[in-house]
């Protein structure tokens, strides 16, 4: 078993654990129905839903969600410790953290802002879209994970069930030690991107293959393990490749 699968499937075992601990902490959902409008600080308490209207901020510090999250136009939303039975939906919000939390549904950010999970889990797909920063370390996606149009798109020490997908990021991004089922691709990126390097950034293990095309800054594609192809076209200058493992064929720019 190579080191990256290793560090993978150590991911994975955190965060089931945090999910499983999360799980027996959330009561049954009919006990509470309830929404609540949040403009402050909710604590250690169980709510049916929450909202955080335009412009205001809102902190869950162990708190149960038993519906989801409606994050309003320039809102910020900072989760520490908290368990969502439902999604969470962010409509230009301005900024939305997540700390050893659980969200079961979806996540789903629209607009500008700053996006940031750390040793989280989302049950759904994790989309992001707009000028946003996004950065996730420790995160267990149970579907796909996407940036796109986004300012930047850093990803680290995460496992994906689904694809890993940066899509058109401004300023770039790392993707660094993680774990994806599906396929990772990085299209069209303004900026500097790592895909492993073989230092600082850990490489990846993907089940699928890693498609990288169309960008026009400089990209290192290293320390890799990939099951399937590796397939580079259109980069402008072409990427940097390093020494990967790759099952399947090796293509265009990167043969």
């Amino acid at each position: 078993m190579t080191r990256n699968r290793i560090v993978a499937r150590a991911v994975v075992t955190a965060g089931l654990a945090v999910t499983a601990s999360l799980a027996v902490a959330l009561p049954a959902q009919a006990q509470v129905s309830r929404q609540v409008t949040c403009d402050g600080t909710i604590g250690a308490q169980t709510v049916g839903s929450v909202v955080v209207a335009a412009g205001t901020a809102c902190v869950l510090d162990g708190t149960r969600v038993q519906g989801g999250i409606t994050v309003g136009a320039g809102a910020a939303l900072d989760m520490s410790k908290t368990g969502v039975y439902g999604g969470v939906t962010s409509d230009r919000g301005g900024r939305v953290t997540a700390v050893d939390s659980v969200v079961r549904g979806g996540f789903d950010h629209t607009g500008n802002g700053q996006v940031r999970f750390t040793n989280s889990v989302v049950g759904g797909d994790v989309a992001v879209r707009g000028e946003t920063t996004f950065a996730a370390t420790g995160l267990v996606v149970g579907g796909d994970l996407s940036g796109t149009a986004v300012s930047r798109f850093d990803v680290s020490g995460s496992s994906v069930r689904g694809s890993l997908v940066a899509n058109e990021a401004f300023s770039g991004g790392d993707l660094c030690g993680n774990r994806v089922y599906g396929d990772a691709k990085v299209v069209g990126s303004g900026g500097a991107v790592l895909i492993g390097d073989a230092g600082s950034c850990a490489g990846n293990d993907v089940d699928g293959s890693v498609v990288v095309d169309n960008n026009v800054a400089y990209l290192v594609i290293a320390g890799n393990t990939i099951d399937h192809n590796l397939s580079c076209t259109g980069n402008d200058p072409a990427p940097v490749v390093g020494t990967n493992t790759v099952q399947g064929a090796k293509l265009g720019q990167c043969a």
